[in-house]
This record gives structure tokens, C-alpha cells and sequence, in this order.
């Protein structure tokens, strides 16, 4: 048979990926087994119930003898079934690796019996793969041994096989001997099979040693070689990198180590060799612990030492282990220094190799060697690090059971690994992104350059090799040369659809079978003689892997999934990096890492897929939100700075100040200090921009306005704004500078990658940084306005609303500030925040918002305050004001209950707070509405007499003696208007709120109104005699019909008492809220004061509530008879009034027109009862003014409007008077248009 049908390549290639596959099953199943919640509970140590079994099923292994004993085994014999399919995965891994063996033991006798030579630099594919498969079959049988429940698995298996089958599995008896081994009798067996092939081994390591020196080299030799130094040479710049060898040069030292440290592990005779053990020396100095496989390593020395000390005996082995012991020392004391050297050199080269080639991606195409060459190293030195580091020395000790190495951890911590890190992703996704770059130039650089160079190196050897060889010669440098006339080739950008169309795997598998043929002995020709074709041919071949193998080359000197087996160490090294401000903006690299994972996952064991990917999207989405975390946490010291600055320039801050300019006013010379110096040096307030911390020494004003630092006075205590941006240097830096560069750093961490692909998940940072943010403003908003009193002496009070909003803007400011450092959505931020502050509770965590703090608030406090009269509504301040003292309540109604405050409040929690809070009101209204129905039901009898002898005033002064709880139902009426008389202001912030923010939009909606208030008829019936002929007037009144029609329907509905009216009780009703206004004059406490329009118990509010309860019940039980109603209401109220002016006639126009009524009072009393009479008069004509249906006309003519304008005339007097008598009219009533001043002082 020729050499090329012993298809050589072909079983080296596929052997050497099935032995990974079934290396990453063992390794999958030995994490399985030893991790307590996957591990099957029926293996020794598990369920107990079992442990008698155990004892008799291993007491002989590997034979199972059970008939002394047959009843212990009913545990297994009950679960049977099922434990032979749970255990099958684990047995049929172990005939795996036993199937591997056979093969491996085989092809290796095929290649020695074929006397191939392995060499490096000739036959690249064929030796690389040849020592990967021998390392690759070391770590397999090693890993076995470090798997404790291999005996059990067996044995247990082939027990439960036998009673299914009747006979044990055929390959048990094998594994039972090879694979129950311990580690020192797994070394001689392995050496024995690998001994005798020990001269082809030999020869492929030995053909390593130019390569794996160069691995070795100090940072200053790099340093001298100028190593990846693109700006060395300024003319050679755009020169294409080629060499004789370039494929070794990206074979990883760790990969090489392995293949030297096993190989002559297998075959240590061959260290009696000077150059062989060299070599071996070499990897010993350089490391203590070799990579077995992903996070299984071996301490090397250790086991070196123990193995040759058992197995070498003679003089030459002796010499071998002490010479091995100095290596030992020589790793743990010189070795970190080294390699640290090497990762600082290599983060400043991979910075400015991938500065320039981000600047000219062009270079790309001839530097692209470089960057791989650069990632190669790179990736050595992390691997490097972190296994050393993950795996630190223990030494035993005679005192202490353990202790770490001679040398302290600090020495295996890098700070500055996460930046070198950093630069690996960058170029990775360089590479990336400007693939098409790559490949259209190589590409280009196989047709023109490889294929013609490969015709004319061919040629020296086809006369000498036989015909299939030379058919394989042929049709490679055919192909190569056709891509020159290739029409895609020449086009100038090529598409990622374009290069999916070129694939030279049949090309490098051709080349793979030449070399395996070409090696032999047998073969006619020797590539060995052919240097030049051979340098050239894998030139070519790397070539074709950068068009398309390209993501695969990238794998393999870049890979950084071996972080994803070091979780503890992973995080470990992200939490440095977050400590760390200088690799603050390098923390994105760790969810990037995660995103590599799944290139660790072989084919051959796809349910190791799924536990990877889900441990890799874990860890990136626990990365990613520590750095929302820390984000938030800068971003929120920075809205706590914004705050403050805001604070500062508040209005009430500057009232210090005002003192200084009261003299510059009247033409004196402006004092800024009283206490000030001949040299002009004064003391003020400052803050000093290092430390944050208020400064005790005077500002020097020179002529030049400038401020200027003294150290001869002291600073006045007050706090100038702005002073925190004067600066002596730039060296030291404030708290707030921290943040910002803290900030700033994580943001372009952040801003790196748009989103991260990790296993079947798509990672996106930008969005769970907003995410954060959202949920934490949420918490921060309602955190502002929440309120609690933590005990009964004291009371908390909510923050005022043009406060909140003053610091909300601020937090607004900060997060557009943000905006310039990171790329989110702001503006959908602000929209989901306060969308969510506008209801009751947020929707993501149910928590309180700002619209329940506030709506407890003013119905707890502010609104309860005003039904005890402790506030009164002002319709000319349009506010709520305080006219108790501050004994008696703890805040003041202007800050909360104004007009302007209210306005805040809309802003901060939107039309939709504002409704929330008014229809809590609502139902509070609702509530004593109720109790007016029993009221009202209590006395009808008497309501309906009053009723019927309207006319009769002896027999109505007689029933009206004869009502029952008139106090309360004015109480109830009072309660009622006061309510209302808040709603309207609120509406009114939110009609302002809306007309300024929305004007096209409310025009519409008022547009919408007048269409469907033209149209509803039924609802809004107004006789021509309740309207007046001025158009807009007109509208206006239908608005306010229509508006109260909604409400008070609204209301009834939402309360449930609209069953409970009839038409009747509603109209028996009117006449006792006319009976009330008799009784609030004989209640004496309804005195009106002019300076507010309001009465001092808030009997004005009683307008609101009589007009709205008319217009609500009337609209809903019968509409067409509300101007009937009316007009009854106003006759009857007319004639009760007319009634008490007859009765208390103070005032000269009563005088006049009725005469004397021959009443005899003191004079005090007289004039009391005039003054109440004349507060009720104006009530009824605000009552009047503010009903729908209602006139001037019509009241005109039932009551004459000169008592009316008397009673505003003596109210006006009477408050003159008062003024006059004291300076002040009430010393904790604010003017509207003087700002709030201070919270502890109430004048």
C-alpha cells in the first residue's frame, strides 16, 4: 500500500479532534461528579441508604462477588433501571477514552513503523499535531486518575449489566486494570507505551528548540529587537510581513510547554541527552504548575521529583532531580519579575499598535501578522498569570500544616492586568470589523504572489515524486494562480458574502497529506531537501487561514474563555480592577471575556454547551451590573453635588446677603464684610476647591476683581457660591473631581461595546446601566418626598414641592450631563421615571411614589389642618394661609398649599398625581356627603313644613328653632368647600402646567369641549335669562356648569350614593343649606377679612359646597330642573337674609330702606352681630357669582344689591381700622409676592 492510502493525515486530523472531544467529556464529568448538587446521590458519600451495598460491591473489586451477602444489594436491585441509565453516560465516557487509546496506540506504531520525521519547521501540520496527540493522550489518562468514583462507576455498572444481560460488559475487565491506576502507576504504564516510539518523539521536540527559546525572552530583548514596534522603520511601514516560519510563531508557550513537559515526561531517558534536558529546564524555570487541561494543572517539579526518584536510579538521575530542584527556585523567585516585565511592555505595544491601525485600517492587510504575533504573546502571559496566580505553591512545614510559597502573593497580582486585556479585545475587534480588509488583501497576495511563487517551487520537485503527489502539487498551485483572474478578487471592497465564497480547507488538508507522505523514509522524496518550497508552501497556507479561517486563528491567540473555569479568581480580578481608578474605563473587558466562553465547548460533548453558556450570561450580567452599580454610585454623588450647587443659588440663601446692599441703595458704599481691614482684605464665606471643606482665611479683592488667598484674617462664616472652581493647582483633586473622572472612566467602559453575544444571549450594558439608573431615581424621587414621624412629640414634614422640583432639575442637569459620557436613552428615562412618580406605585417594585407621599401629605396634614380652621383659603392669594402659631402647627400653609407650590407640584408628578390626590379628596367628599343625606333624612319632616310656609316668618323662625345638628351640617358644608376650594387651585396649576407645556394640544381639547358641550343638551339646559349677552362670559358659565355636572356626577358614582338620592330630599335640601346661613350668623365665628376675600373659619368655602351639591344632585336626577331649583334657592335665601338684615340693621343703607327694627342690644353686641351679618351677605353674593344658573339680574331682583355693596364698604372699614390699630396684620401671613425666608422664623 503507498503511503498516501495509509491516509496518515486523514486519522491524525480526525484522531486528534475526536481525543479533544472525549478529554472534554472526562473533564465535563469529573466537574459533574464533584459538584455536590449535579452529583448523583447513589456514588459512595451520597445517600446513605446505599452505603451497605457499597461496602460488598468494593470489597473485591474488580471482581463483584455477591452470594455471601446477596440481601445488601437490594438498594441497587430496587432501583435498577434506573440506575443503569444514569450511570451509562458515565461508563460509556470511560470506553471513550478506552476506544481512544486503542486508536492512539495504534497510529503512533503506524507512524514509527513508517519512519516518518517529525520536524517543525518542515512538515509544520503533521509534527503539531503529532505532539498535540500525545500531550492530549498524557492529560486523559492523568485526568482519570484525579476522578475518585471511577471504581464505583465501573463496578456498579457492570454489576447491573451482568443481571440484565447474564454477562459482564465485554470492556470492563480492561478498564478495571488501566483506569483504577494510581497517578505514580499511571506514569509507568503511560511510559511504557510510549517508550518504545521514543526516537519520533524525540525528534519533534528537539526540532522546537528555536521557537520555544524566542517564547522565553525577556522584555528588554524585545525592547532592543524593537518587538512590534510598527514606527521603527517609517519606510517599511506598508511592507507585508512574511517569514520562513510564521505558523510556529503563533503556536502558544503554553501549548509548547505542554508538549516538552509531557513528552519527556513519557520518554525521560532521553534527559541523559544535555540539549533534550535543556530544553526541559527551560519550561521547569519558567513555571511550577503546567496546564493538564483547562483548570487542572500539575505541579511539575513535585512530580518529577517523585516520579524519576522511583523509576531513576542511576548517578545520571540523581544529577537530573537536584538540577531539577534548582529550577523549582529559580520559577518562584525570578520568574514573576520576568513576566511581569513582559506584560508592561506588551500593554504599551498593543496601545499603540492598535492606536495606529485604528487610525489606518489599511495597514491591517500587511501588519496583520503583527497583531496575531502580538496576541499570541499576550495571551501567554495572561494564561501565565493566571494559573500561577489561581494555583499558588504549598510547602509543608514541621510546625505549620501548610504555607505558601517563597514568594508573597503580591508578586502573581498584576493591577494593571485588566488594560492588557483591554488592549487584547480592542485589536480582536479591530479584526472584526475590518475582516473584509484582511482578506481582499490576502487574497489578492495568493494570486499574485503565492500561487506564481508555489509554480515555480514546485517544479524542483515533481521529477521526483510520484504521480498523485504531483496531481495534489498541481491542482494547489492551480487554484492559487486562478484568484488572480478572479473578477471578486480585484474588487476594491469586498462583502462578507463575497468572502464566504473562498474556502482553502481542501488546500490545507492537501498540504497535511503531502507532508505525512513526504516525511517517510519510504517516500521518493524528502521535503527536508525542499526548504525553500516547504517555506514558502506554509506562508501560502497561513494565507489562506486569514481569509477563511480567520475567526479561528483569532481563536487560537487570543482565547480567553480559561477564565470562565476560574470564576473565584475571575471576579476576584474584576473587583480589583474596580478599586483601581487608572483601570476604571478597562472593566467592560470582563463581560467581554464572557462572551468567548463558548469557544472553550467541543462537538463531541454538547451538553457541556448549556452549563458554560449559562454560568458565561451569569457572570457577564453579574459584571455588568457591578458596573451600573458603581456607576449609579458616582452618578448619585454627582446629582448629590448638583443638588448643592442648586441649594447654593436658592433664593432664601441669598437673604445673608441683603443686609450688604440695603446701603449701596440709598448711595453708601456697599459693606460685603463688617469686619474689613485698611488693606482692603476682607473676611467672607469660601469653600476650598482641594478638600470641599470651608476655608478660614480672608479674600484679598484686588483691582482687578479677582479673588486672591490671604492668611492674615479669618473668613466670615457665610458660603459664597463658586468658590469651589477657584483652584491653586491641578495636581490635587477635589471629591467632586474623583467623581467626574471616575464617572467619565466607567461611561467609556460602557460605551465600548454596543452589546455582547454571550451562548444564546444577547448582553446589552448601555441597557442595564439604564435600567439601574431608572429604578434607583425612582427609589431617590420618593425617597425625597417620603415623610415620617418617628414619634408623637415631634412631626415630620414632606419636603416642599418648589424644593423638590429645584433638586429634581438638578438631578435632571446631572443625568444630561451624562448624557455626554455614555450613550442612553435620557429622555425615555425621564419619561419612565416620572410616568411612574404620577401613579400611587411604581410598577416595577410596587413601592410608594411622590404622587402617594403627597397625596398622604395634604389629606393628612395640610387639608386636616384647614377643616380645624388652623388654615383659611384666600381666593386673592390663591393659597392656603396660617393663622395659628407655630406652637399649634409645625409648618406653614404658604409652603405647601400656594399657588406657585402647587405649580411644582404639578411639574413634579403630572396631571395624573394631581387627579390621584383630588380624587382621594373626592371621596372624602363623598364620605361627608353621606352624612349630609342622614342629616337631611333626620329632619325632613321639619324641612318640608319649612318649606311649604316659606312665606309665614313666625312659622319658619319656629321650625328653623325646631332643626337638629344645624352646627354639624355647617361643619359638614365648610368641610366640603374647603375641599373643593383645593381642587380648584389644583386645577388651576395644572391648567397653567398645561397651557405652557401643551397650548396646541389644550386648545383641542377645548375645542373638543365646546363641541360636546354645544351638543349636550340634556345636561347643560340654560334658559336665555341665566345667560348674558356677552359671548365670551357665556362660554365661560357653560364651561363651569358643564365642568361641575362632571365632577359631582363623577363623584356620586364613584361613592355609591347615587341610589340612596331621591329628587324630593335633594329638594328639601336647599332649604335647609338655607337655614345655615342663619345659623352661621348666630355661630359668631364667620368674620369676614378683606386683605384675604375669606372668612376667618372658612365659611366662605361654603359657596363651593352649596353650588356644586346643586349642580351634581340636580344634573343627575333631574337636568332640566337645575335653573328651577336655582331660582327657588336664591328667592328663599333672599328672604331668610332679608330677614336677618331686619334683625341686626347696622349699616346705614338697612337703615334706610327698612327702618329701625326696634331690637334692643347692647352696643358691642350690636355691632358683632352687624359685622357677621355683613360676611354673610358677601357669601351669598360669592355663592351667587359662582353658580351656573344664576345672575346678577336675578339676584338684583330678590335682594338689593346696595346691602351687598354696604357690606363690602363696612368689611373694608373695619379692616382699615384694624391695620391702623396694628402694624401688623397677622405676623405669619406671607405676602404672594414674598418669598418664603427662612422655616424657623414665623414673622
Amino acid at each position: 500500500m503507498s503511503l498516501i492510502h495509509q491516509k496518515l493525515a486523514e486519522r491524525l486530523f480526525i484522531l486528534n479532534d475526536r481525543q479533544l472531544g472525549v478529554l472534554t467529556r472526562i473533564h465535563y464529568m469529573k466537574q459533574m461528579l464533584s459538584t455536590p448538587e449535579y452529583r448523583p446521590t447513589v456514588l459512595p458519600g451520597g445517600d446513605k441508604a446505599f452505603d451497605g451495598a457499597w461496602k460488598v460491591l468494593l470489597k473485591k473489586f474488580p471482581s463483584v462477588d455477591v452470594r455471601s451477602n446477596p440481601s445488601s444489594m437490594q438498594p441497587f436491585f430496587n432501583h435498577q433501571k434506573e440506575l443503569f441509565a444514569m450511570l451509562s453516560t458515565y461508563y460509556f465516557n470511560f470506553v471513550d477514552v478506552l476506544d481512544v487509546r486503542d486508536h492512539f496506540i495504534d497510529l503512533i506504531g503506524c507512524l514509527a513503523s513508517s519512519k516518518i520525521t517529525p520536524d517543525i519547521t518542515v512538515n509544520f501540520d503533521v509534527t503539531r499535531i503529532y505532539l498535540e496527540l500525545v500531550s492530549n493522550y498524557f492529560a486523559m489518562m492523568f485526568l482519570i486518575t484525579r476522578i475518585s468514583d471511577t471504581k464505583a462507576i465501573l463496578i456498579l455498572f457492570n454489576f447491573l449489566y451482568d443481571q440484565l444481560h447474564g454477562k459482564q460488559e465485554p470492556n470492563y475487565p480492561r478498564m478495571a486494570e488501566i483506569f483504577t491506576e494510581t497517578s505514580e502507576g499511571m506514569l509507568n504504564r503511560l511510559h511504557k507505551e510510549i517508550n518504545p516510539y521514543s526516537r519520533t518523539l524525540s525528534r519533534a521536540l528537539r526540532s522546537l528548540n528555536d521557537f520555544y527559546n524566542r517564547r522565553t525572552v525577556r522584555a528588554q530583548n524585545w525592547s532592543d529587537g524593537h518587538f512590534l514596534d510598527i514606527l521603527h522603520e517609517p519606510s517599511k511601514v506598508t511592507h507585508t510581513v512574511l517569514g520562513e516560519q510564521l505558523g510556529c510563531e503563533l503556536i502558544p508557550y503554553e501549548v509548547m510547554e505542554r508538549w516538552v513537559v509531557f513528552g519527556y515526561l513519557l520518554i525521560y531517558p532521553e534527559l541523559t541527552d544535555e540539549d533534550s534536558f535543556n530544553r526541559l529546564k527551560v519550561a521547569l524555570r519558567h513555571s511550577y504548575v503546567v496546564v493538564l487541561f483547562r483548570e487542572e494543572v500539575i505541579y511539575i517539579h513535585s512530580l518529577l521529583q517523585s516520579f524519576l526518584e522511583s523509576s531513576w536510579v542511576n548517578k545520571v538521575g540523581a544529577k537530573r532531580i537536584n538540577e531539577i530542584k534548582e529550577t523549582f527556585s529559580i520559577a518562584c523567585s525570578q520568574t514573576p519579575k520576568m513576566h511581569a516585565d513582559r506584560r508592561a511592555y506588551l500593554r504599551l505595544s498593543l496601545r499603540q499598535l492598535h492606536l495606529i491601525l485604528s487610525d489606518e485600517p489599511g495597514l491591517l492587510g500587511p501588519k496583520a501578522f503583527l497583531v496575531f504575533w502580538g496576541l499570541s504573546y499576550a495571551s501567554d502571559e495572561v494564561h501565565w498569570l493566571l494559573r500561577h496566580s489561581a494555583n499558588p505553591i504549598v510547602k509543608k512545614s514541621a510546625t505549620v500544616a501548610s504555607r505558601t510559597g517563597p514568594f508573597s502573593s503580591d508578586e502573581l497580582s498584576d493591577p494593571f492586568l485588566p488594560e492588557l486585556l483591554f488592549r487584547m479585545d480592542e485589536l480582536r475587534s479591530l479584526v472584526m470589523r475590518y475582516s473584509p480588509v484582511i482578506q481582499r488583501f490576502y487574497l489578492q497576495l495568493l494570486g499574485c504572489y503565492d500561487g506564481p511563487g508555489l509554480s515555480e517551487y514546485v517544479q524542483d520537485i515533481l521529477p521526483h515524486v510520484n504521480n498523485e503527489e504531483s496531481v495534489i502539487f498541481n491542482s494547489i498551485a492551480k487554484q492559487l494562480c486562478e484568484l488572480a483572474d478572479n473578477p471578486v478578487v480585484r474588487e476594491t471592497n469586498l462583502s462578507p458574502m463575497q468572502s464566504t465564497l473562498f474556502d482553502f480547507s481542501g488546500i490545507r488538508l492537501d498540504w497535511l497529506r503531502l507532508q505525512a507522505c513526504l516525511s517517510c523514509e519510504a517516500s521518493a522524496a524528502s521535503l527536508s531537501d525542499y526548504r525553500r518550497l516547504v517555506e514558502h508552501i506554509n506562508s501560502t497556507i497561513l494565507h489562506t487561514k486569514l481569509v477563511d479561517y480567520l475567526d479561528e486563528l483569532l481563536r487560537l491567540v487570543s482565547d480567553m474563555s480559561i477564565f470562565i473555569f476560574y470564576p473565584s479568581k475571575f471576579t476576584e480580578l474584576f473587583s480589583n480592577c474596580r478599586i483601581c481608578p487608572a483601570q476604571l474605563r478597562f472593566t467592560i473587558v470582563f463581560p467581554s471575556i464572557c462572551s468567548q466562553a463558548i469557544q472553550a465547548c467541543h462537538d463531541l460533548c454538547p451538553e457541556e454547551r448549556s452549563h458554560i453558556g449559562r454560568n458565561a450570561a451569569n457572570l457577564c450580567r453579574h459584571f455588568c451590573q457591578e458596573i451600573a452599580d458603581n456607576i449609579c454610585l458616582y452618578l448619585f454623588n454627582r446629582i448629590d453635588e448638583f443638588g448643592n450647587m442648586a441649594d447654593q443659588l436658592a433664593p432664601q440663601n441669598s437673604v445673608p446677603w441683603l443686609t450688604d446692599e440695603k446701603p449701596a441703595k440709598k448711595g453708601k458704599k456697599p459693606i460685603i464684610n463688617t469686619r474689613q481691614n485698611v488693606n482692603g482684605i476682607m473676611n467672607t464665606g469660601g469653600i476650598d476647591s482641594r478638600k470641599g471643606k470651608r476655608l478660614n482665611g480672608p479674600i484679598n479683592i484686588s483691582t482687578n476683581n479677582k479673588f486672591t488667598l490671604s492668611n492674615n484674617m479669618s473668613f466670615d462664616s457665610r458660603f459664597i457660591p463658586g468658590v469651589e472652581s477657584f483652584r491653586t493647582n491641578r495636581e490635587e483633586q477635589t471629591i467632586n473631581d474623583k467623581t467626574l473622572f471616575g464617572l467619565s472612566q466607567l461611561c467609556y467602559s460602557v460605551n465600548h461595546h454596543r452589546e455582547l453575544l454571550v451562548f444564546d444571549q444577547v448582553i446589552n450594558p448601555r441597557e442595564i446601566l439604564q435600567n439601574e439608573i431608572q429604578f434607583r431615581i425612582i427609589d431617590l424621587l420618593a425617597s425625597y418626598s417620603s415623610f415620617a414621624s418617628h414619634d408623637n412629640t415631634s412631626e415630620s414634614l414632606a419636603s416642599k414641592p418648589s424644593e423638590l422640583l429645584r433638586r429634581v432639575r438638578a438631578l435632571m442637569n446631572a443625568l444630561i450631563d451624562l448624557e455626554n459620557h455614555v450613550c442612553i436613552d435620557v429622555i425615555g428615562l425621564f419619561s419612565t421615571v416620572f410616568t411612574q412618580h404620577t401613579q400611587p406605585v411604581d410598577a416595577f417594585r410596587g413601592q410608594l411614589t411622590m404622587t402617594a407621599h403627597y397625596a398622604e401629605w395634604y389629606l393628612e396634614n395640610v387639608i386636616k389642618h384647614a377643616y380645624l380652621d388652623h388654615f383659611v383659603y384666600s381666593p386673592l392669594l390663591k393659597s392656603f394661609v396660617t393663622l395659628v402659631s407655630p406652637d399649634v402647627v409645625k409648618f406653614r400653609a404658604e409652603d405647601y398649599a400656594d399657588l406657585n407650590e402647587l405649580l411644582a407640584l404639578t411639574e413634579l408628578i403630572g396631571p395624573l398625581g394631581i387627579k390621584f390626590i383630588c380624587d382621594r379628596l373626592m371621596h372624602s367628599v363623598g364620605d361627608r356627603v353621606d352624612e349630609i343625606n342622614k342629616l337631611v333624612r333626620q329632619n325632613r319632616g321639619t324641612l318640608e313644613c319649612l318649606r311649604e310656609c316659606i312665606n309665614d316668618p313666625v312659622r319658619t323662625r319656629q321650625l328653623n328653632g325646631n332643626l337638629q345638628n344645624c352646627d354639624q351640617l355647617l361643619i359638614l358644608l365648610k368641610e366640603i368647600g374647603v375641599a373643593l376650594a383645593f381642587r380648584k387651585l389644583c386645577f388651576e396649576a395644572v391648567h397653567s402646567i398645561l397651557q405652557k407645556r401643551t397650548p396646541f394640544l389644550l386648545d383641542t381639547v377645548h375645542n373638543l369641549r365646546d363641541y360636546i358641550t354645544q351638543k349636550s343638551n340634556n345636561n347643560a339646559q340654560l334658559t336665555g335669562s341665566s345667560i348674558e349677552n356677552n359671548g365670551k362670559y357665556e362660554m365661560e358659565r357653560i364651561y363651569a356648569h358643564f365642568n361641575e355636572q362632571l365632577m359631582l356626577n363623577n363623584l356620586c358614582a364613584s361613592v355609591g350614593i347615587s341610589s340612596d338620592l331621591d329628587y324630593n330630599l335633594c329638594s328639601i335640601l336647599n332649604n335647609r343649606r338655607i337655614a345655615i346661613l342663619a345659623t352661621a350668623n348666630q355661630a359668631g365665628l364667620n368674620l369676614s377679612m378683606n386683605d384675604l376675600e375669606a372668612n376667618e373659619n372658612n365659611c366662605h368655602c361654603i359657596a363651593y359646597a352649596v353650588n356644586t351639591l346643586m349642580v351634581s344632585m340636580f344634573s343627575l336626577l333631574r337636568p332640566g330642573d337645575l335653573e328651577a331649583r336655582s331660582k327657588e334657592f336664591l328667592a328663599l335665601a333672599s328672604s331668610n337674609l332679608l330677614r336677618l338684615g331686619l334683625e341686626t340693621s347696622s349699616s346705614l343703607i338697612s337703615s334706610e330702606i327698612y327702618g329701625n327694627n326696634n331690637i334692643q342690644t347692647s352696643s358691642s353686641n350690636h355691632s358683632l352681630s352687624a359685622k357677621h351679618r355683613d360676611s354673610i351677605y358677601i357669601v351669598f353674593d360669592n355663592l351667587i357669582k359662582q353658580s351656573p344658573c344664576l345672575s346678577a339680574n336675578l339676584q338684583e331682583s330678590c335682594f338689593p344689591y346696595s346691602l351687598i355693596r354696604s357690606a363690602y364698604h363696612s368689611i373694608a372699614k373695619l379692616t382699615t381700622n384694624n391695620n391702623e390699630t396694628s402694624n401688623t396684620t397677622r405676623s405669619n401671613i406671607m405676602s404672594s409676592s414674598s418669598p418664603y425666608v427662612d422655616g424657623k422664623c414665623r414673622d
